[in-house]
């Protein structure tokens, strides 16, 4: 049977992009797991984590626009620089 706190380690290990920042989140987070499974876990040999996480933008429309940026002022420069006769800065 799961508990509160179960459900709530069970949340942090499934979601590290939350919480890669806070490794001993993590750790007893997953040391909540395995005490549920009958498993212990010796917190002091388990190290840090072995994968690469990486946190995708909370907006994809933002991040859109992060990488249409360059492409946009490129192109605002080259309309400024047809209407100032090649003198833009």
């Amino acid at each position: 049977m799961q508990t509160r706190s179960t459900e709530t380690a069970h949340a942090v290990v499934t979601n590290p992009e939350h919480f890669h920042t806070q490794p001993t989140i993590l750790a007893c987070a997953w040391d909540i797991l395995m005490a549920e499974r009958g498993k212990r876990v010796d917190l002091d040999r388990l190290g840090p984590p072995a994968h690469i996480v990486k946190a995708e933008p909370l907006n994809p429309v933002l991040a859109d626009f992060d990488n249409r940026t360059p492409r946009i002022l490129a192109r605002i420069r080259q309309h400024v620089a047809q209407s100032n006769g090649g003198d833009a800065a």
